[in-house]
């Protein structure tokens, strides 16, 4: 999956409110998709995807029915909310041996390393990355401007 982030011009909120700072943050990246009212958005699937699931027990990896149970939520949404994860780069896979009258392996998702800041350093890493591309580009662009 291709590595995918909305950049824009971000204030740390200075405030203890964990879900307040959250709502912000996860707007600006462009991982939740709009304002809702303050209850309605930290009762939404994808804010719940981070407090009640990653966020909770953030070395767990947690399988789509976990997810799916936790949140109420159907299948298909959990996974168009993985896949904008996923496109962050914030989240890994892994496989998780369930013994259930047999062993059955699943996959699982968490915060990549088990670890939040570990887990951006790599998202910032492709930032950086995804910048010198873009600059490369326009690099090209003016030496063909030039050209003219």
């Amino acid at each position: 999956m291709p590595f995918s982030m909305r950049i824009s011009s971000h204030t740390p909120i200075s405030s203890d409110n964990l879900d307040e700072v959250l709502e912000n943050f996860l707007l600006d990246i462009g991982y939740l998709s709009g304002r809702k009212e303050g209850k309605e958005l930290y009762e939404s699937i994808p804010f719940r995807l981070w407090t009640d699931c990653f966020l909770k027990n953030i070395e767990k990896a947690w399988t789509v029915d976990e997810m799916a149970f936790v949140l109420d939520a159907s299948k298909p949404s959990i996974y168009r909310h993985l896949n904008k994860l996923k496109n962050l780069d914030i989240i890994e896979s892994e496989d998780i041996v369930i013994e259930d009258n047999g062993e059955v392996i699943k996959k699982g998702y968490k915060i990549r390393h088990g670890d939040l800041m570990t887990a951006w350093h790599i998202t910032e890493a492709n930032v950086e990355s995804a910048l010198n591309r873009y600059r490369e580009s326009i690099a090209k662009i003016d030496e063909l401007i030039s050209k003219r």
